[in-house]
């Protein structure tokens, strides 16, 4: 299991951190592709912030909290590498670990997190959101890992 959570995490951090290069390399700003038959857009924006650039103007502070997120995940799956079962807690641990490694680097190497992804929808605030597959694989991997907490057997 150990190997199986350590590359899921690689998997999660390696794809996006290629998509994430390949967008800044070819994606101009204010640019926007359709993509998934029109359902969602492909594009490049720079979030210098958490989530929908909150605490945009204290970047230290962020990376900080990125960081410490970070840590705390890695020392998180170290502990339930310890335990028996829990499948579904490791693989959501793992979702969450990759993708803040593939944020947190990119918060450390470029002073901000390449968002690439939108879905078009009627409301515009919503369409407005962009994210990146490391957003999605942390809110997978919570998902996950809370629905194990709930919901998982208990040994």
């Amino acid at each position: 299991m150990e190997i199986l959570s350590i590359l899921t995490g690689a998997f999660v951090a390696g794809c996006d951190l290629g998509i994430k290069k390949y967008t800044e390399e070819n994606v101009r700003d204010g640019e926007e592709r359709r993509i998934w038959k029109g359902k969602g857009i492909y594009r490049k924006v720079h979030n210098k912030g958490l989530m929908m650039n909150h605490l945009d103007s204290r970047p230290k502070l962020v990376k900080g909290m990125s960081a410490a997120a970070l840590g705390i995940l890695f020392f998180w799956e170290q502990l339930l590498w310890k335990e028996p079962g829990r499948k579904l807690a490791k693989l959501g641990t793992s979702l969450m670990l990759g993708g803040a490694v593939g944020n947190t680097y990119d918060r450390f190497k470029r002073g901000y997190v390449v968002d690439y992804l939108s879905l078009k929808t009627k409301n515009r605030k919503l369409s407005d959101i962009t994210f990146n597959l490391s957003d999605l694989a942390l809110f997978a991997g919570a998902v996950l890992t809370v629905w194990s907490s709930l919901f998982g057997k208990k040994k």
